[in-house]
């Protein structure tokens, strides 16, 4: 169990959710690590030569990461103010620094989450919400995946009899990330036989061998379809891990016999790990959602094809492989965000964080409203149940906050506490913390803009943050084609319009009139 202080309890809370699968995208995780965004820099600066990438990119991202390493935690200030320096210099292949940054960054990732726990161990006040987002970033982006986190982080909350201190907690983190990763074998069935000519590849396994593979790992078998499978050795983090990284290899596999013989190949829904007495489910779900083509009556709605249309169906592509993903992410935002005069710039992503930041505070005060009327003893209850439309829950639920009336939550308890002292913040200065949202989305978005180029200019389908990528930016494109399907479905505003009414109302955005977030695409 974790020590009752406040902030603890506020930072595994939200660990926790950006852990779990069924977090909403305006609780969840929207950012690299710095290690990630340091090896970022470094693959973007050696792909300017070849014309992927541009100067400015690079310069961008240079830019941006300086400015965040200043409250980072888990860096030396030694280590910070000479990476700083580094950052502001011009960075060329083959150049002076870029070993520097090499090295840096190598010493950084040693030691990130024990320098945050000393921190934390020796009282140095930092916010909740900081750590957490550190702290997850860091361990996602090292390979574990979160369904494997999510359970490490349950077990040591809930189950162990040890109290731990949060800096406790941080440094089994660090021990974790440390270890080097395992070795796994991992048996993926397939509905149809391999049927090459030739001998198969040692890795395949015909329809017997897969039953007494089976059977020789005590797996149940009776109700598996299968007419052979692949069995593969996989280094990964842990099982979970394991799976996704052999479902992508024998996805690659498929590509290959599909174009080579005409022989396509479809494997089974889940993954067979050796040690793990359960089947693991090979879901790839980026979250990505657009709830207003159900609200709007819009799911199966015919007529003329319309951008917002081509939109949808490239956002379907969303849970594709990544390099298929992350090439139809942009196209999905291209299509319409892009304005004529853009010549050779892409404010489109920039257009759509602006979308974003402004449909984050109603969604999340949305959200507290529906939980408060689900319990009991709230004083806000009694008027949110009269209310007849979400704005007026929100607003009600926003002058809660505002005035500080106590309000009782159902577990997760401090989830949601978490959540009303963002909304405090937000309420107290809307513009600048919208802002801060809005870079998010930003640096959210150009990232996959990057990795789409990496791609589709480079070939590079194994890019450092190609995945990571597509974790953060998946959610928040749902989120901002969203408001764009609710415009033009209900009112006939044009996506263009819709963005740019986004940018003006965050720019003139007061706080002696907080209320005014839940208006800003109205």
């Amino acid at each position: 169990m974790l020590e009752s202080k406040d902030s603890s309890q506020q930072v595994a809370a939200r660990l926790l959710e950006f852990f779990s699968a069924r977090t909403a995208w305006f609780r969840g995780l929207w950012e690299v690590g710095t290690v990630l965004s340091l090896r970022e820099l470094l693959e973007a600066v050696e792909a300017v030569p070849e014309g992927v990438l541009s100067d400015k990119a690079v310069e961008w991202l240079a830019n941006e990461l300086s400015r965040t390493l200043g409250p980072d935690e888990g860096i030396a200030p030694q280590s910070r103010s000479l990476l700083q320096r580094l950052l502001g210099s011009p960075l060329r292949p083959r150049s002076g620094e870029l070993p520097a940054v090499h090295r840096l960054t190598e010493e950084i990732d040693a030691s990130y989450l024990a320098r945050w726990a000393g921190q934390l161990a020796r009282g140095i006040p930092v916010k909740p919400e900081r750590v957490a987002r550190a702290v997850a970033s860091h361990l996602l982006d090292a390979g574990f995946s979160p369904d494997f986190l999510h359970r490490w982080l349950t077990y040591r909350l809930i189950h162990s009899t040890q109290t731990y201190r949060l800096s406790e907690l941080l440094e089994d983190a660090h021990v974790l990330a440390r270890t080097p990763p395992s070795c796994f074998q991992v048996l993926l069935t397939v509905h149809n036989a391999l049927g090459l000519r030739g001998p198969p590849p040692r890795e395949w396994c015909d329809a017997p061998t897969v039953a007494k593979w089976f059977l020789a790992n005590g797996f149940d078998a009776a109700h598996v379809r299968q007419s052979g499978g692949w069995l593969l050795t996989v280094q990964a983090r842990d099982a979970f891990a394991a799976a996704e990284r052999a479902s992508e290899m024998v996805e690659k596999l498929f590509a290959r016999l599909l174009i080579g013989t005409g022989h396509p190949m479809r494997h089974g829904e889940h993954a067979y790990v050796e040690g793990i007495r359960k089947p693991l489910p090979l879901r790839r779900h980026r979250r990505v959602e657009v709830r207003s083509l159900e609200r709007q009556d819009q799911l199966f709605a015919s007529g003329p094809p319309s951008r917002v249309d081509a939109a949808f169906e490239l956002l379907g592509q969303l849970d594709s492989p990544a390099v298929v993903a992350v090439a139809a992410g942009w196209a999905a935002i291209e299509a319409l965000l892009v304005a004529p005069e853009d010549g050779q710039k892409s404010p489109a992503g920039d257009r759509l964080a602006s979308l974003v930041a402004c449909s984050f505070p109603r969604a999340e005060l949305t959200l507290l409203a529906s939980l408060q009327v689900r319990g009991s003893g709230s004083p806000p209850r009694e008027q949110l149940l009269r209310c007849a439309s979400n704005h007026e829950r929100a607003s009600v639920m926003g002058e809660a906050i505002l005035q500080g009336w106590p309000l009782t939550w159902a577990e997760p308890v401090w989830s949601h506490r978490a959540a009303v002292a963002r909304m405090e913040g937000v309420l107290k200065d809307p513009r600048k913390r919208l802002k801060d949202v809005e870079g998010y989305a930003v640096r959210a978005f150009r990232r996959l803009y990057r990795q789409r180029n990496l791609v589709l200019h480079g070939g590079q389908t194994n890019a450092v943050a190609l995945r990571a990528s597509l974790r953060t930016a998946a959610p928040l494109i749902g989120a901002g084609i969203d408001r764009i399907a609710h415009a033009w479905f209900r009112h006939g505003v044009q996506p263009l319009e819709l963005a740019v009414k986004a940018r003006h109302r965050l720019e003139l955005l007061e706080s002696k009139e907080p209320l005014a977030i839940l208006a800003l695409l109205e």
